[in-house]
Parts: C-alpha cells; structure tokens; sequence
C-alpha cells in the first residue's frame, strides 16, 4: 500500500522503554520481575497495591470479580469508569459480562465497567485492573500477561491460578 518502513537512515531511531512511567510502583515491579518490563522510576507513585485472589473456574472468578467490584464501587466509593475487567479468554470476557452486566469499551457510559480481553484493551488503561487468568497454562503467555497487567495504573487485581500469581511473583 505504499507505507515503507522507516528505517535509520530516515532519521528515525528505535528506542528502548527505560523507566516506566505509566505505572504506580508495585505494578511496575510485577511487570519487572516477572515479566520483563521497564523498571519505575526512583520517585514514582506508590498507588493501591497489588492483590492476589485464587479462582481457577468460571464460578469462583465470577464471585471474586463481583466482590472486588463491591469492594471498590460500593465500600470504597471510586468510578466504574475507572474500572477495567481484563481477560485473557474470550469466553471468560462474554461470562463475565452476561452474569456483571459489564461493557464493551464502546457501549461504556456512566456507572459501566468495561470489560475485555487483553486483545481489546491493549492501548487503555484503567486506575485499577481485575486481570482475570484462570488456567495454569495462562502463565507461560508472557505478552497476554504483559498487556493486562500493564493496564493498571493504581491497582492490579489478580483473579486466576496460583501458576499465573507465581509467573507475576504476587501472593
């Protein structure tokens, strides 16, 4: 179609992310330490941690993410809006929506929670993320990892096996 990719001597340089600067320090350092990412930098903000909640089927991550969505919406007074439920499997992101009533990003308005898969929410980002990984084998998925997680910029919430919590270096 004509695009020709840029090369050195167009003047154009690739770089190397150096620090992060998206994420509040935790979520930086699950990235880091399990995941290969950029390291934050020495005065970052330390945000609303990092959490860990087992559940390995259907059942269970739904009454975890419900809970966690209580806990932050109801106990803690904080945006939906600001919400995103990350999944790595399509069928967990349609479960989830049907039993929540969550969203897909463009039907999001007042008072919706947003979720999708880590194919469709690449490029947003979220004060907190309820990344939802059930299967062991979702541990050895580096960039499905990568994506949900770096979507959190205060809170990262971690609903799935304890392969998938050991792979981030969580508990």
């Amino acid at each position: 179609r004509g695009f020709v990719f840029p090369q050195a001597d167009d003047g154009w340089v690739q770089v190397e992310l150096a620090s992060n600067f998206r994420n509040a320090r935790p979520i930086a350092q699950v990235l880091r330490r399990g995941l290969g990412g950029a390291p934050s930098p020495l005065y970052s903000p330390e945000g609303l941690g990092v959490h860990f909640h087992p559940a390995t089927d259907i059942d269970n991550v739904a009454a975890v993410v419900e809970a966690e969505l209580e806990r932050i919406i109801e106990d803690e007074l904080r945006d939906p809006a600001r919400i995103g439920i990350v999944t790595i499997h399509g069928n967990d992101r349609d479960e989830l929506r049907r039993r929540l009533e969550l969203v897909a990003w463009e039907d999001r308005g007042d008072g919706a929670v947003v979720c999708e898969t880590f194919r469709r929410a690449k490029g947003l980002e979220f004060d907190t993320v309820i990344l939802v990984a059930p299967k062991a084998q979702d541990a050895a998925e580096v960039t499905p990892l990568y994506i949900g997680v770096s979507r959190a910029v205060s809170e990262l919430v971690v609903v799935g096996s304890p392969e998938v919590a050991d792979r981030l270096g969580i508990d």
